[in-house]
């Protein structure tokens, strides 16, 4: 582990509708090349009660529900989401996920959180990755992260110290690497890879003060420039077309 002949591919996130989730936020794309430029807004919310993190925080009571514990189409409604082509044949995941964002805040923090989810032909949306972040503590230790052959990091090493904050600058761009837990999965013919981004993950995720002081739980952008585009990058065994 990871497979033999895992390789790892880059997919942008689009604005361009996937037509796979028109009751989301927005209904984006995963594309093979930058898209036009876009800003997504997200504000924090409650969707993520009906989720598989709620159902592993409540020691599997929501889970009883199997639409928030095996499905995240409730979830998703307080979601960005970037959906891919359905691939043609079984198609591997393997190893670490990274989520690169380009970020706009009107404050001086704020927090996010990602999964990574395969998506089947009658909707299902199953999730099989996530990871989140606090913005302020987004600085990277080099030396205890993990780069794919293309520099792209696949694991982040978070420097999670109040001494190295680093407050951002209200409307000023900002890269966040969001690094997903390691995963084995296959996406069966016709099944979909989807990236949903949020801006809240309540019960799992919740900041603390000071720094929840700092979000005041504004509204998030996520700043689709092809000049500085926002990004997964994805082991695979395969291709996953875009």
């Amino acid at each position: 582990y990871p497979l033999a002949g895992t390789e790892y591919q880059r997919m942008y996130l689009s604005a361009a509708s996937s037509g796979t989730a028109p009751l989301t936020v927005h209904d984006g794309s995963l594309a093979s090349a930058p898209g036009d430029p876009a800003r997504l807004t997200i504000a924090p919310g409650l969707s993520t009660v009906c989720s598989r993190d709620s159902a592993q925080q409540t020691v599997g009571i929501i889970g009883i529900v199997d639409a928030c514990g095996k499905d995240s189409r409730i979830s998703e409604l307080g979601a960005l989401t970037f959906t891919s082509a359905p691939v043609a044949e079984p198609t591997q995941i393997s190893g670490r996920i990274g989520l690169e964002l380009n970020t706009v805040h009107d404050v001086t923090d704020g927090y996010w959180t990602a999964t990574v989810n395969d998506v089947a032909p009658d909707g299902t949306s199953r999730v099989v990755s996530s990871g989140q972040l606090m913005a302020s503590v987004r600085a990277v230790d080099e030396s205890q992260s993990v780069r794919a052959s293309n520099g792209d990091l696949v694991a982040p090493h978070h420097v999670l110290t109040l001494a190295t904050r680093q407050p951002l600058v209200p409307g000023e761009p900002t890269t966040l690497n969001l690094g997903l837990t390691a995963t084995a999965a296959v996406l069966q013919p016709g099944h979909r890879l989807r990236v949903d981004v949020y801006a809240a993950n309540f019960p799992k995720g919740l900041p603390l003060r000071p720094l929840l002081n700092e979000s005041q739980l504004r509204p998030q952008h996520l700043e689709l420039d092809p000049a500085r585009p926002s990004f997964v990058t994805v082991p695979v065994v395969g291709r996953i077309p875009g």
